[in-house]
């Protein structure tokens, strides 16, 4: 959570933000609250971990503190996350790939203003990956 608005960048890209960017509140780039929880279950077998877990991840329409204005693209993703760790010594070795099960994009603030303003519906674009690739390392002091 972060109790800040926006962080006064403008969304122009070096040129001048349109009327309708100011109007929308879309003219900057908002601090947007975001979270993610993870739940599931390992298996251990000698040196070997497996996980099986659900995985949701969301920036949402509205900070919990603060102010919700400025251009963010909120949304929320449900995946399901298998794992396996490799342990040697004082290393880990891990390898985790969520895989997306539902995704949903939900109308920003700007947008909401939007429709509010114009009776249309209005909601941004999104983009969320089917599965992602997460491979890392640890080591025990």
């Amino acid at each position: 959570m972060n109790p800040r608005d926006n962080n006064g960048v403008s969304t122009a890209r070096g040129g001048t933000p349109t009327a309708n960017a100011i109007k929308y509140t879309s003219n900057v780039m908002s601090v947007a609250d975001q979270y993610m929880v993870r739940s599931g279950l390992n298996f251990s077998k000698q040196a070997w971990a497996y996980s099986l877990g659900l995985r949701y991840e969301c920036i949402p329409t509205y900070d919990l503190i603060g102010k919700s204005t400025g251009f963010r693209r909120p949304g929320n993703i449900l995946s399901a996350e298998p794992g396996v760790t490799y342990m040697y010594k004082k290393y880990n070795f891990f390898l985790y790939t969520p895989v997306a099960l539902r995704r949903e994009r939900p109308q920003s603030y700007p947008d909401i203003v939007r429709t509010n303003l114009t009776g249309v519906f209005a909601r941004g674009d999104a983009a969320f990956a089917d599965y992602s690739i997460n491979v890392g390392m640890s080591f025990r002091f």
